[in-house]
């Protein structure tokens, strides 16, 4: 099968063995719930900030490095002690002729610099029976609803494995967006600069995506489940998350090594989220993600090359119940990572790289109880057993969250 097409042939059997979590399922297709698209202006603020009494464990050289794939991005290990998760400033205004526009400034990971994370404008338009929307700018890819999360909305105050591990904790870039949707369903494509792992920016770089996604309810019961496929192109990309132009934790004392890839990774998905509603007080979800990725090409530093191809997949299946303002839910996570390099200097790049893994086949599972006391305020305890290195690891976590709306002006 041509590679570049394989990513989009994904079998829509994959839906059916699916299970999804909907903690929020919204109503509209986009960045958030239907009141997103009110006419007025809406300033939020979040903060999510959380002690942890382990880190991840990382290799020798300080470097948290799952064996089996190439890591970048924004991919950073949790650390022992309090850190700032997730903390944004947003700002969203929709104009009832349909334009809008969105910007965010934030920062995730216990980094210690804020970043306009999000600054986009689009127009939707109306045109029944299908609406239409556009959108250009600064935003995360919407192939799976999964990626549009930070600390503040997840479940768990941890990214899942498969997102660090195949996109660097998330796909957020420069690019353009275009949308159609009708009686549920929202096809989309989405083409991207290339700024975002692992992808590389230039002619010779960039990424795009399309993705199927299908919203319904019946009764007490609600859904959202997707399809999509990716493609990225690379040109000299290296692991950059502990070079200077970033800062987290402790990273500036730490330096990946200088091997550049060359090539593609194609990427396909599914994923189902639901939640049933058994009484006004009680509540079922689960969620169920699954991928595949695929990077072929070259991998180099300054005197040595190697060839390399890789077959990947990524899942996790998570699970909560919530009784009034309690919740408790479980997640189990799974890659499989198999890599196949060839040249003179295969095996000294593919140590260098980490993609010698020795069979090992990296898990992490988690308990959760969360408490919202209010609608701002909301305390989570987690318990997680890591075995996404060759050295196991636990770990308890107690975080709090604040979400908050500080301005809403509606105009009818």
């Amino acid at each position: 099968m041509n590679r570049s097409s394989y990513c989009f042939a994904l079998p829509l059997s994959i839906v059916a063995l699916s299970v999804g979590n909907g903690l929020i399922l919204n109503s509209a297709y986009g960045h958030g719930e239907e009141a997103d698209y009110e006419p007025g202006t809406r300033v939020e603020a979040a903060l999510a900030a959380t002690w942890r009494d382990e880190g991840v464990v990382v290799n020798s050289n300080g470097i948290w490095q799952i064996p089996g794939v190439m890591m970048g991005g924004e991919a950073y290990p949790v650390e022992e002690g309090v850190a700032l998760d997730d903390a944004y400033l947003d700002v969203h205004h929709f104009d009832d002729s349909g334009w809008y526009g969105r910007i965010q400034v934030a920062t995730h990971d216990n980094g210690r610099e804020a970043e306009m994370h999000h600054a986009y404008a689009g127009y939707r338009s109306d045109m029944q029976p299908l609406l239409l929307q556009a959108e250009v700018g600064r935003m995360a890819a919407m192939l799976t609803p999964a990626n549009l999360e930070h600390g503040t909305q997840r479940l768990f105050s941890e990214a899942p494995l498969a997102l660090d591990a195949f996109f660097g904790g998330q796909l957020n870039d420069e690019g353009m967006r275009a949308m159609l949707s009708r009686s549920g369903f929202c096809l989309g494509i989405e083409s991207w600069r290339g700024s975002a792992f692992p992808a590389t920016p230039g002619t010779s770089g960039g990424a795009y995506d399309v993705f199927l996604h299908y919203k319904g309810g019946r009764g007490p019961l609600n859904w959202h489940a997707g399809l999509w496929g990716y493609q990225a192109q690379a040109l000299g990309r290296v692991d950059q998350r502990y070079g200077s132009g970033h800062s987290h934790g402790n990273t500036a004392q730490i330096s990946a090594p200088e091997v550049a890839f060359d090539g593609d990774t194609d990427a396909a998905g599914a994923f189902i989220r639901a939640r049933w509603h058994a009484t006004e007080q009680i509540a079922l979800a689960l969620e169920g993600q699954w991928m595949q990725v695929e990077p072929e090409g070259d991998i180099r530093d300054a005197s040595r090359i190697a060839t390399t191809t890789g077959e990947y997949t990524g899942s996790w299946l998570q699970g909560v119940i919530s009784v009034g303002q309690h919740d408790i839910g479980v997640r189990f996570e799974q890659l499989v990572l198999e890599n196949r390099v060839s040249g003179a200097a295969a095996q000294e790049l593919a140590n260098l790289t980490g993609l010698y893994n020795d069979a090992h086949e990296p898990e992490r599972s988690g308990i959760v109880y969360r408490w919202r006391a209010n609608s701002g305020w909301s305390l989570r305890l987690e318990y997680t057993i890591d075995d996404s290195m060759p050295e196991s690891g636990e770990r308890v976590a107690l975080g709090l969250v604040w979400k908050e709306t500080l301005y809403h002006s509606r105009r009818d």
